[in-house]
């Protein structure tokens, strides 16, 4: 039986955690602007794991039978860590990483060079031969360095992920 992977519902003051959960693969709604009663209407109607580094908010999700993880806010990487591990995930699937759009969280689709030629400047165009294109803000993505510091964080999230499930 495979598990599906939780659904994240993120407040304001959890903007770079979403950003890094929609790079790891993670459908990860990101509410910058919005009451608690909101937040956490949303999360409910939508199955997410509410996601807070607010006590207040985080004492309204238990009391109302919602899921969430309260973050301590100590640093981004123990934040992700202690997201995934209360969520029974003890590993970051690579494969996941570029599916989905870290601006939106839109799904992304593979394009080829041509059909994103007016989305991406002219050098890098030229330079690469696989992009992907967000199906809802159309923003283009294409593996720069930045992928190489995405596996580096991927692999220390998964170390910890390691050490907490040891303990």
């Amino acid at each position: 039986m495979v598990l599906k992977a939780p659904s994240f519902l993120a407040d304001a003051m959890l903007g770079s955690v979403a950003r890094k959960l929609r790079i790891f693969g993670f459908d990860t709604l990101y509410i910058a602007h919005a009451h608690d009663d909101e937040i956490l209407k949303t999360g409910i109607e939508q199955g997410r794991v509410i996601l807070t580094a607010d006590k207040e908010l985080f004492k309204r999700v238990v009391k109302a039978g919602a899921r969430g993880v309260l973050v301590s806010g100590s640093g981004e990487l123990e934040d992700l860590v202690h997201i995934l591990s209360k969520n029974g995930i003890s590993s970051v699937d690579l494969d996941g990483i570029g599916s989905r759009c870290s601006i939106c969280n839109g799904l992304l689709e593979e394009k080829r060079p041509d059909q994103v030629k007016n989305g991406v400047p002219r050098k890098v165009a030229e330079l690469h031969r696989e992009f992907y294109q967000c199906t809802t803000c159309h923003k283009v993505y294409w593996e720069g360095g930045h992928l190489t510091r995405i596996k580096a964080l991927v692999r220390s999230v998964d170390t910890m992920l390691g050490r907490a499930v040891a303990t």
